[in-house]
């Protein structure tokens, strides 16, 4: 049976305070503003940057974590299918969401939606990002299934081979309003139920402290 390894939640890069969530594998540091991944019992630091809000939602309540992924992708039909898909191209982002949502598909997966919308994100004013419960390898495996899904809104894709590399990964922190009852981002301004996260006593707990 294998011990437990038990990680000192301070900034490799600074000696900082670490900041995250119950759930969380990304910590931030209250310090230098790394963000940091535990990964087979150590720290490693991750490319974070926070989103400029495209939408008026006032002041973001917080910034909840989205990894994003540039792409090279393209797919092969079995023989003899019609390649009817020829003229679609694939994003060159593809969104993975970082943070606990309970049901993505009920409410809505924010990481699949902006995907789907080829929404580019643009730097906006460092902000901390907590609630980081997916690092960057599991997030990965996400990247294929949700090309699918979004090509498979087209036709069958019934045997069909994907083909992906992944040339960039960016954690963004997308800001959110929350008026206590539902959380709204300031990209496209989806609305998710608070109850829909499964961290969410904890994120607002940390947002009230920063107040």
């Amino acid at each position: 049976m294998r011990t437990p390894t038990v990680l000192q939640l301070r900034c490799p890069g600074c000696g900082g305070a670490l900041h995250g969530t119950p759930q969380a594998v990304l910590f931030w540091c209250e310090d230098c503003g790394a963000l940091q991944e535990v990964v087979d019992g150590r720290f490693v630091a991750r490319r974070v940057q926070a989103a400029q809000p495209r939408l008026p939602i006032g002041k973001p309540r917080g910034h909840l974590p989205l990894w994003a992924f540039r792409v090279r992708a393209d797919w092969f039909w079995p023989q003899g299918k019609a390649r009817i898909t020829r003229l679609w191209t694939a994003p060159d982002w593809v969104y993975v969401t970082a943070f606990a949502l309970s049901n993505g598909f009920y409410f809505g997966d924010p990481g699949l939606i902006f995907t789907q919308k080829r929404v580019v994100l643009s730097p906006g004013a460092s902000s901390p990002v907590v609630g980081g419960t997916r690092g960057l390898e599991t997030a990965k495996v996400f990247v294929e299934p949700h090309l699918l899904s979004i090509l498979d809104r087209r036709e069958d894709v019934t045997g069909v081979e994907l083909s992906c590399v992944v040339d960039e990964a960016v954690l963004w922190g997308i800001p959110y309003a929350d008026d206590g009852t539902t959380l709204t981002d300031g990209i496209l301004g989806l609305k998710l139920p608070g109850a829909a996260l499964d961290e969410i006593g904890a994120l607002r707990g940390w947002w009230d402290r920063r107040r």
